[in-house]
């Protein structure tokens, strides 16, 4: 079972686990829309519409940056800036199922911009905390690897083995947003999965 977190005849919010993909839970909840993904190896909150009306709103109040959505990382290379902006232009390779990074605009290429902070380190391992201004392709994990960062558990971007349980460790853990039907503020954060734990954190 999927932890469902927040439900109203408009939406549901759910911690999905590391391992499911993203369209998997549609499949297991027919009357669920998907409005946004993550990774199939990436843990966290993801919110999905009930109504046609409710598609519309989502989408439109993602598309506008409404939506603030916090992620947090750990890398074991600690980043030579603590607190940074990143600004780089991504082009998807879909044969690879890959983005690659480029320091100015090029052909095909999308802008994408994040800030991270190193907010905790244990004795081999570093925990950043990031929140993304544009939501492009495969974006934290690339942008990371491409300031020599690579995720935990990400191979396909340069780290040097897999996580005990397969995942990459990057979570989704905090939302904030107004509800767009009832006017309320929605906030939510969830703790750093187990395993992390055992990582220092």
């Amino acid at each position: 079972m999927i932890p469902i977190l927040f439900e109203d005849e408009f939406l549901v919010i759910v911690n999905k686990p590391a391992g499911i993909a993203s369209e998997e839970i549609i499949t297991q909840n027919g009357h669920w829309f998907l409005v946004h993904r993550l990774d199939q190896r990436v843990s966290g909150l993801l919110i999905f519409a009930k109504t046609t009306e409710a598609i519309t709103a989502l989408n439109e109040m993602f598309v506008i940056g409404s939506i603030q959505k916090k992620y947090k990382a750990v890398v074991a290379a600690q980043p030579k800036i603590l607190q940074q902006t990143l600004t780089h232009w991504l082009v998807k390779n879909s044969e690879q199922q890959k983005a690659k990074v480029f320091n100015k605009e090029v052909a095909h290429s999308k802008k994408a911009v994040l800030v991270y902070q190193c907010i905790q380190s244990s004795n081999k391992y570093h925990l950043l905390e990031i929140t993304l201004f544009t939501g492009r392709f495969h974006q934290i994990r690339a942008q990371l690897a491409a300031i020599n960062c690579p995720i935990v558990g990400d191979l396909k971007y340069g780290y040097k083995r897999s996580s005990p349980n397969g995942s990459i460790f990057l979570q989704s853990y905090s939302l904030k947003f107004t509800h767009p039907f009832t006017q309320e503020v929605v906030e939510m954060e969830i703790p750093n999965t187990e395993l992390w734990q055992k990582y220092g954190f």
